[in-house]
């Protein structure tokens, strides 16, 4: 094969990074109900022409690193004039003039994050003349050469082989054309009607992922040939499970739910199915196998192998779900690497099979594995993304199974938005999405449910639930509790400051016990020794705010909580007589601060108290199952009552194309999880291996200014040093007492001597001074 002699990176010529792409886009891309023939034309044609700029002498200057000057550096930049040369090539054969627009921004923003489209089509006199300067420093026989060696079919090559006469003749009407989609987009979005649907985000969600997860995979990890694992048998569970215990009634329980689930019939023609349990039934192993068995019945059938992508709420919850998936795969899998389990949220260290680093990183957010533990803001910002960043695993939805565990944690303002993206992904992208959770909200009302809740929920005793809503002070609500020495308790409070309080007061009365304090205001390295230490027995009184209500396994003779939504009590009441080895109690109090104001007015929305409230009017005691039941008319009338403003603000963004607008709403403001935006992330020095993971980042940042790394090698080494460093950060209000600001990593640093100033070593952030929370 003759060469163009163009080079794409350093030493790469440019044919072979798009050939590779091109074997990448074979492999990524699936059947499915997006992939017409119009599709497949503009994704291949964009994907083969999305470094067409880099054909300019500009930036073959650049790239060999000669050195000329050039006066204009947008002069080497490659992606707009890919765009628009893209585009130029896709309106003489690609008749669906979407796909041409959307193959346009796809080229366009393969190194940036998209705009609003109604800007995307904006192309000021300036830019055009720099299209025109750059046109001319193409050399037509090289580009012409590199289309030759393209692994395409001859058709598509017709296409695109340059004719730079008729390209620059043509290139003021083929403007125009762009042109007019601003038009239409800036009418849409002044209209607020739009003639987009959220299929065409969807569409192009998928044109723009797999353009970008090919290029980048191909660029960033050139060791990788890419493979897949079908055959991962439902035995893998089944072997697993016999070994473990079944002593206590739950265990008996868990085991009949497995089987029943695992009995019944799956349809591959439903996509959306739900696991309706009790807390402590087993979901996460009933969950993987449904998955599997899903999994293994869609590939009998059509020879597709869907990926499986297990989100949860909380990274603590996803490091012991992956454990334990990691347990289970063992025992037919000698080596289960990251290939087949992948373990991916904000503080993964990247590790993927042999690989170093930087490829590592490349593969592992491109969600390269047979089944994937995320978190719900990955998935979701995956599904709903304005990012490039994120955007890039969009493609892996495609045929997944993908598992919303804990479903209920997910923001009520959002459930519209995610029934709605959810009904259209499994519709075009065959997505089979399977919902848990021990009380199903109004989210989806179509699914198939697998489970028989109520057969369970019948044998089901654990604890009875007891209302005492008479507005109490800390004070006088701990002076009215009378404690027994033979039982275990655990206090949850609303606010960190009420927990703070309370800890202490309980301190006075009950010198002679040991108490456990849990919190955001201490380090997360704090919180899990903590957390072991009530799984051993260290403590029989423990107060903590409401992190321990989902993803933490301790189990409680009684336990006192501080008024809340439904959910949140019915998640609390998981951590009482988990393991159903007696009948507990669960109590639900209602404690006011010093100005008689309500601690859970603080922090929850004032519809769903007062819907609570409603709800257990009169109410004084109740069973376990009256109490379960109750919760599924609360969401009954959540899913009456909610605003739907805020998802269908975000949902008219999507129509419009709005990745990231100052006017008005766009996809960016989609938070799923909304941020403290009063706190701040403070390090806290709290003992010699904090010291030394400090003194390790700050070395870093040293390194590079001495120039004895390059910015690349800083921020490898902050990304395998990340986990162990968040490991000793809170994010807190430092409003009332200020600790030192390290200019450098921009957060806040108690150090080792200044402990006794800023912070507790039992209660954490917060010493003698007032607390806002």
């Amino acid at each position: 094969m003759v060469k163009s002699g163009i080079y794409s990176h350093p030493n790469v010529y440019i044919e072979d990074h798009i050939n590779r792409c091109i074997e990448l886009l074979e492999f990524y891309i699936q059947e499915n109900h997006l992939t017409d023939d119009d599709f497949i034309k503009a994704l291949k044609t964009s994907l083969a022409l999305h470094d067409f700029g880099k054909f300019t002498t500009y930036f073959q200057t650049y790239i060999k690193k000669e050195d000329i000057h050039i006066k204009d550096k947008r002069l080497k930049e490659h992606s707009l004039i890919s765009g628009v040369y893209t585009f130029y090539c896709l309106r003489k054969f690609v008749d669906n003039k979407t796909y041409q627009a959307f193959s346009f921004v796809a080229c366009k923003r393969h190194h940036t994050n998209p705009k609003a489209f109604a800007d995307e089509f904006s192309i000021p006199k300036e830019d055009i003349d720099i299209i025109k300067k750059q046109i001319e420093s193409i050399d037509e026989e090289k580009f012409n050469i590199f289309v030759e060696n393209l692994k395409l079919s001859e058709d598509i090559k017709k296409q695109i082989y340059l004719k730079k006469e008729a390209f620059c003749n043509d290139i003021d009407n083929t403007i125009k054309g762009l042109m007019a989609f601003r038009r239409d987009f800036r009418k849409d979005v002044i209209s607020n009607k739009c003639k987009y649907d959220l299929i065409d985000f969807i569409r192009f969600q998928y044109i723009y992922s797999l353009i970008l997860d090919a290029d980048k995979t191909e660029a960033g990890a050139k060791p990788f040939i890419p493979k897949r694992l079908e055959d991962i048998s439902l035995d893998v569970v089944l072997n697993y499970k016999k070994k473990l215990s079944k002593n206590k009634v739950i265990d008996n329980l868990r085991e009949e739910a497995f089987k029943d689930i695992l009995s019944k019939s799956l349809d591959t023609d439903n996509k959306i199915y739900s696991i309706t349990l009790p807390t402590g039934m087993g979901k996460t192993l009933i969950g993987l196998s449904i998955a599997l068995k899903l999994r293994n019945q869609i590939r009998q059938k059509t020879d597709i192998t869907p990926r499986i992508i297990y989100s949860l709420p909380y990274v603590s919850i996803i490091d012991q779900n992956a454990e334990v998936f990691k347990e289970v795969l063992e025992n037919s899998f000698e080596n289960v690497d990251s290939s087949i389990l992948l373990k991916h949220h904000h503080l993964s260290e990247p590790c993927y099979e042999e690989f170093d680093f930087g490829t590592s990183r490349v593969l592992m957010e491109a969600w390269n594995s047979e089944i994937i533990v995320t978190t719900f803001v990955q998935l979701f910002n995956t599904m709903v993304s304005y990012l490039n960043s994120s955007s890039r695993r969009f493609n892996k939805l495609s045929n997944a199974i993908v598992i919303i565990d804990e479903v209920q944690a997910l923001p009520t303002k959002y459930w519209k938005l995610i029934r709605d993206v959810v009904k259209v992904l499994s519709e075009t992208l065959n997505t089979y999405f399977i919902f848990m959770t021990a009380t199903q909200p109004y989210l989806v009302e179509d699914a198939t449910e697998l489970s028989q809740k109520e057969k369970y929920l019948d044998r089901l005793n654990r604890y009875n639930v007891y209302f005492d809503l008479t507005p109490k002070s800390i004070k006088d609500f701990l002076e009215g509790t009378d404690i027994e020495s033979s039982k275990t308790y655990l206090f949850i409070t609303n606010t960190i400051k009420s927990s703070k309080e309370f800890y202490r007061l309980l301190k006075e009365k009950y010198k002679d016990k040991e108490i456990g304090y849990l919190s955001t205001a201490i380090t997360p390295n704090e919180r899990r020794a903590r957390i072991r230490g009530i799984k051993d027995g260290r403590y029989k009184l423990v107060v903590s705010t409401q992190l321990v209500e989902a993803g933490v396994d301790i189990d409680f003779d009684v336990v006192y909580r501080d008024f809340a939504p439904m959910d949140s009590l019915n998640q609390s009441a998981g951590r009482c007589n988990r393991n159903m080895e007696k009948t507990g109690e669960f109590r639900i109090v209602n404690l006011i601060d010093e100005n008689g104001k309500n601690y859970s007015e603080k922090i929850y929305d004032k519809i769903l108290l007062n819907l609570t409230k409603e709800i257990l009017k009169d109410k004084r005691m109740l069973s376990e199952k009256e109490f379960i039941m109750l919760i599924e008319s609360y969401f009954k009338e959540v899913h009456k009552r909610i605003s739907n403003d805020e998802s269908s603000n975000i949902i008219e963004a999507i129509k419009l194309f709005k990745f990231d607008a100052e006017d008005g709403n766009s996809i960016r403001d989609f938070e799923l999880i909304e941020k403290d935006r009063y706190k701040s992330d403070v390090f806290v020095e709290i003992n010699d291996e904090a010291k030394e993971v400090w003194e390790e980042a700050k070395n870093i940042i040293k390194g590079l200014k001495s120039k004895k790394i390059d910015i690349f090698e800083a921020k490898e080494n902050f990304e395998k040093l990340k986990a162990k460093f968040f490991d000793y950060v809170i994010h807190v209000d430092v409003s009332a007492n200020k600790p030192r600001f390290d200019e450098e990593l921009k957060m806040y640093i108690i150090s080792k001597e200044e402990l006794d100033d800023y912070y507790d070593k039992e209660t954490g952030f917060g010493k003698d001074f007032k607390l806002i929370y």
